[in-house]
């Protein structure tokens, strides 16, 4: 592994060309999330004028963490992320940000990839053009309207595709798909005169994925052609030397409990997010001939997204399925009330206990529209246990199990699928590529640490790399340089002071300070809307 120091100027080439891949976010040291980076290309032309194009990828939030947390005065704060001041306008400001960028590229729909994007609006920055396939624009726009925000202050977004690069000054970005989570999942490859990035995405190389489209060898070798200079590679399941679990894994277990109890109703808690699991779920009920029934805010907003950018339930799944929303006195939760147990699966919030979804209200005996029995329900979670949330979920398991519930977790059958590579996958995308050089990211620093090891056994070459973080990148090598920004502020955190829906919910806004300083965050103004969240700015003691 490498990390050599350097400086800049020290590494300029003749010809005024550059490549820098620097670090904002993802490289933490406790804990994944607030994913976030920046390819900045310069050039010189011939009449001696610097050219500078900064390309984001991602602007991802962290949950906070009082235990682990990147920063001491940040610990008390739930969402955290790249501080933007280097880079962002303020719209009620004609000071120019010293470092602008000119596009802001999305990977996929999660919040540790496009969470900081509506914050960074309510703190008054402008936000650049955001690229992003339809589906993660739609989920994007839902993000922003539910925080209130005026869509005069929306950024220009525009669709992506395989197939259709766009071009940002001399830097050309070209998606592929890869399979996750979340449908149209994409990673990017980056193209300069100087050298190529290729940033995987969160991926893994499940062709079962329902939604998708799932990943293609074939498109992506076109897509990347000959020659990556630097590799950036999630590291989320690099410390397990195991098979991926697959989403047909988890429509095997479904399908097995269906048949053993073809006479109980199926409760089944999917996380927000995993829409990959959701069609699942609706695939295995429609070949039983299970009505469907989805209770819960999150998945109401993503079924609405998928149906708006063109992706019915019924057209992926393969046959036609009625998906019934039940809410208080609603038709549909009449029928559900009424219904045989072995006619019906439930879909439901709440997979990790968070308060106010509806798993953790039906499990207290106060959710409207939704009364479990012992006798007549089973309990399946299909989701993973959340680092930081163990708490909830423990609680409401705890509930469930007191009162006699049958109740299935991944421990008890294969009930999640992995959303991200494990280390074969990992290994084997990295063979795919033959990249010159390859970065861990995504992933704390002992899962970065278990990528490189396990990358540089197999003969790659890997260099390491922490948030704040800048690399030279060049078509022989890839290195870290001794970055202005290390003594400067990399993280903003929001603490949430009350209110349990989007526009209720009031914000106290935290920096984490220079060394040696305290900063005084500039106001945010609210304007006025009574259904925008507002903004309350303190200064770290």
């Amino acid at each position: 592994m490498e990390n050599n120091q350097s400086t800049p100027d020290k590494d300029k080439k003749n010809d005024g060309r550059s490549l820098h891949w620097e670090i904002l976010g993802g490289n933490n040291k406790h804990r994944i999330g607030a994913n976030s980076g920046l390819a900045i290309y310069e050039e010189t032309d011939s009449m001696g004028v610097k050219h500078t194009t900064r390309i984001m990828i991602d602007a991802g939030s962290l949950i906070g963490d009082t235990k682990y947390p990147e920063y001491p005065e940040l610990a008390a704060c739930d969402n955290v992320m790249a501080d933007m001041s280097r880079f962002l306008k303020k719209r009620d400001s004609d000071e120019e940000p010293a470092e602008p960028i000119d596009a802001i590229f999305v990977t996929h729909n999660h919040v540790d990839h496009d969470g900081a994007l509506p914050f960074y609006l309510l703190m008054g920055y402008e936000l650049p053009k955001i690229y992003a396939t339809p589906y993660t624009l739609k989920r994007l726009e839902q993000d922003f309207a539910n925080m209130g925000i005026d869509p005069d202050e929306w950024p220009e977004m525009i669709s992506i595709a395989p197939g259709s690069p766009a071009q940002e000054g001399q830097v050309k970005v070209s998606p592929f798909w890869v399979s996750h989570s979340t449908p149209q999942s994409v990673g990017f490859f980056i193209e300069t005169p100087e050298a190529n990035i290729l940033h995987t995405g969160d991926f893994k190389l499940d062709k079962t994925v329902i939604w998708g489209p799932a990943f293609n060898e074939e498109q992506f070798k076109r897509t990347i052609g000959e020659r990556v200079d630097l590799m950036l590679i999630d590291s989320t399941g690099a410390d397990a030397d195991k098979e991926t679990i697959h989403e047909h894994d988890v429509r095997e277990s479904l399908r097995g409990f269906m048949e053993e109890n073809p006479d109980k109703r199926f409760v089944i808690a999917v996380m927000s997010g995993y829409e990959e699991s959701v069609a699942s779920i609706a695939k295995v009920a429609s070949e039983f001939d299970r009505d469907l029934y989805v209770s819960g805010w999150s998945h109401e907003q993503s079924l609405s997204a998928l149906k708006s950018t063109g992706m019915t339930m019924s057209d992926h799944v393969g046959k036609e399925l009625d998906v019934k929303i039940i809410e208080k006195g609603n038709k549909a939760s009449r029928e559900l009330a009424e219904a045989k147990p072995g006619s019906a699966v439930v879909m439901v919030t709440g997979a990790l206990g968070t308060p106010n979804s509806t798993l953790p209200r039906a499990a207290d005996g106060t959710h409207s529209s939704l009364k479990l029995d012992k006798k007549k329900d089973i309990i399946l979670l299909v989701a993973p246990s959340i680092p930081g949330q163990e708490v909830t979920r423990e609680r409401m398991l705890s509930i469930l199990r007191a009162k006699g519930f049958e109740v299935y977790t991944k421990s008890e059958a294969q009930l999640y699928s992995h959303a991200h590579a494990r280390l074969p996958e990992i290994l084997e995308m990295a063979r795919m590529v033959k990249p010159t050089n390859i970065l861990p990211v995504h992933g704390d620093t002992h899962l970065r640490e278990a990528n490189a090891a396990a990358l540089t056994e197999m003969g790659m070459k890997t260099v390491t790399a922490d948030n704040g973080d800048v690399l030279r990148v060049t078509r022989e090598k890839s290195y870290s340089i001794n970055p202005a920004t290390k003594d400067r502020p990399k993280f903003t955190g929001f603490k949430t002071l009350q209110g349990a829906n989007w526009y209720d919910k009031n914000y106290m806004q935290i920096n984490a300070p220079q060394e040696g300083k305290v900063e005084t965050p500039e106001p945010v103004n609210d304007k006025g809307n009574s259904k925008r969240p507002k903004i309350f700015n303190v200064s770290p003691k």
